[in-house]
């Protein structure tokens, strides 16, 4: 028995899925519920396929083993940011934002402040949580629209987790298509740069275009002297040492919960009761969530480990794959497919390191035969690594609009840097390839 999968069941299996979690997303609806119709008929498909359930069982627990890590990380961010809210720190960071934020550049300054930030530390989750939530709370203040601001802050998260040598995406890119690290930062630099460029640009025409009256008003009601700076160095301590952990390479848990650990022991010190801080580490505190609101994203997640796997372990999508690239000569032709495949697979792959290996291992040999692994590394940094955030059921999307409070829906038509990242490296290769032939 064949356990090649037709078009046509590929095409219905994937239809299926994305068309019941986009109504899901559209209507507020179970994202748990919603992808239960795509993995039933992935798993009905497969064992029509010849897969056993042994099999397909072996790669539920395997896809649930990987992505608990993410499971987990969820969970100490509902326990983090209500902590963090009882200890001081994010009100505190928050006056000190508004004091060095001017209200009337805000868009373009919360972008390059989280740009640098995710650079230094490589994750746009790390990067988020200590830049992003404070900037988040005194954008909230002035009363700026907050999906403006969001799609700020996940366009300079993911800055340094495309870019950054501390980026495990960085990492897991430069591996997979077999570069060294020098080889990769330079093949990616030149589009950075431009992106970059342009979504500052894109930013401080939105910060000069929309009227901030009333958030001019609240901004300049702050001055540095204002400040408690005392009480404001302790408050800041809990950002300190996670940014310390990731820049010492700890991992997240240990990072999260280090920063716990020293915001719990400042609302201790600082006499908050302790029935208060349990109830908002369950059901939130002030505009953050708790482990209760958690819930639902954790289950979800658990199950798209699953559903990916097995399209994994399947080989579902990768002999079709291959039969798309049949050009041997044009750049542009085969970028563009590059970042068509790159789109399909983020779409239905819900973590960002399964579209990073599948596209970067499937892509190689014909990029190494025909043209270089070093431009399949900038045009997968453009488009595979970036698209993560922008896919609504994506781990890493979930993660950060959890930690910003913004629906990806909403701040994904202003996450500029990752819409702006596959047509940049479009237009790169073509004048590349214009270059190259005179």
């Amino acid at each position: 028995m064949t356990r090649t999968f037709t078009l046509t069941e590929l095409l219905l299996i994937l239809g299926v899925t994305v068309a019941v979690l986009m109504t899901a997303i559209l209507n507020n609806f179970s994202l748990v519920l919603a992808i239960m119709p795509g993995l039933f008929l992935l798993v009905g498909i497969s064992v029509r396929k010849g897969f056993s359930f042994s099999e397909l069982s072996r790669s539920a627990f395997f896809g649930i083993k990987r992505n608990k890590d993410v499971a987990w990380l969820l969970t100490f961010i509902g326990i983090l940011l209500p902590t963090w809210h009882f200890a001081g720190t994010i009100n505190d960071l928050n006056a000190l934002f508004l004091t060095v934020i001017n209200p009337a550049y805000f868009f373009v300054i919360a972008f390059l402040i989280t740009a640098v930030m995710s650079l230094i530390v490589g994750s746009a989750i790390g990067s988020l949580s200590i830049a992003g939530v404070p900037v988040m709370a005194a954008g909230d203040y002035l009363g700026l629209p907050m999906v403006i601001v969001g799609g700020a802050l996940v366009s300079g998260a993911f800055v340094g987790d495309r870019s950054s040598p501390l980026s495990s995406s960085f990492f897991l890119l430069s591996y997979a298509l077999e570069v060294t690290v020098r080889q990769h930062f330079r093949a990616i630099l030149p589009t950075l740069m431009w992106t970059v460029f342009l979504t500052a640009g894109l930013f401080l025409s939105l910060d000069l275009y929309i009227d901030k009256g009333d958030a001019l008003n609240n901004g300049t009601a702050r001055n540095f002297s204002e400040l408690n700076i005392g009480q404001l160095a302790v408050s800041f301590i809990p950002a300190l040492v996670l940014l310390i952990m990731i820049l010492t390479g700890k991992n997240m848990k240990i990072s999260f919960t280090s920063s716990i650990a020293a915001a719990f022991a400042i609302l201790f010190f600082r006499d908050v009761p302790l029935g208060a801080w349990g109830e908002g580490v369950l059901a939130g505190a002030g505009q953050v969530n708790g482990i209760i609101d958690m819930l639902p994203f954790i289950l979800f997640i658990l199950l798209v480990g699953v559903y990916s796997q097995i399209i994994e372990d399947t080989q579902l999508i990768q002999p079709y794959i291959e039969k798309v690239f049949t050009n041997k000569s044009s750049l542009a032709v085969n970028t563009s497919q590059s970042i068509g495949i790159a789109a399909a697979v983020s779409l239905i792959s819900p973590n960002q390191s399964f579209p990073i290996i599948l596209t970067g291992r499937s892509l190689l040999p014909h990029w190494a035969e025909y043209f270089s692994k070093r431009q399949l590394s900038r045009i997968l940094a453009d488009s595979t690594v970036v698209f993560a955030g922008l896919v609504p059921w994506s781990l890493l999307a979930i993660l950060c609009s959890t930690i910003i409070g913004v629906p990806v829906l909403e701040y994904a038509p202003f996450a500029f840097f990752l819409l702006l990242s596959p047509a940049v490296t479009m237009v790169y290769s073509v004048l590349s390839a214009r270059k190259a032939y005179q």
